[in-house]
């Protein structure tokens, strides 16, 4: 029983900030991450002792996380909750600009459907291969590599669109000659 609770106890300080971030980005609330994980590893610790090693710890315990927040997202007390704003992150040695559009492409990914949005999380930001990602979510790899292209093909019109908008948004200064009145 010790060994499994050093095991447990090392797979989380090897993998419990990344399993966090991608709780975090599927549920968009700290609280509701914290309680993912929390409940991951839980359940990584009740089949601790059946677990195969046939994939890396990591790919289990990301599988096991987007079950839970699955989970949760289709419980009802989840669609009561007001959804929380994504927090800008700090970057020291990023500009304003930077991190303004990093919340905005991230806000961009968040308004994704869910089916896009967990292919995107997983390569881009856990950095699975597609063959990885299909596994994880049980899903064909060309299925996983379509969704990939789709929801790449969402984001840049999403993107462009509110960009576009900026611009016809923004005086920009030296154009007023050029403007008729």
């Amino acid at each position: 029983m010790k060994e499994q609770d050093e095991l447990l106890a090392e797979l989380f300080r090897q993998h419990g900030a990344s399993i966090y971030r991608m709780c975090f980005l599927y549920l968009k609330d700290h609280h509701l991450a914290e309680d993912a994980v929390s409940e991951t590893f839980l359940k990584a610790y009740r089949s601790l002792s059946s677990f195969r090693w046939e994939s890396s710890a990591k790919t289990w315990l990301v599988r096991i996380a987007v079950n839970v927040c699955r989970s949760r997202i289709r419980s009802p007390s989840f669609r009561e909750q007001a959804q929380a704003q994504i927090p800008e992150p700090h970057r020291p040695d990023s500009t304003s600009a930077q991190l303004e559009d990093r919340l905005w492409i991230c806000q961009e990914i968040m308004a994704l459907p869910r089916k896009y949005r967990e292919v995107i999380l997983l390569y881009y930001y856990q950095e699975y291969t597609v063959k990885e990602t299909a596994r994880l979510l049980r899903l064909p790899a060309t299925t996983v590599a379509g969704r990939l292209k789709r929801a790449k093909a969402l984001l840049r019109t999403a993107l462009e669109e509110e960009y576009l908008d900026e611009i016809k948004r923004t005086d920009r200064p030296g154009t007023e000659d050029v403007v008729p009145q």
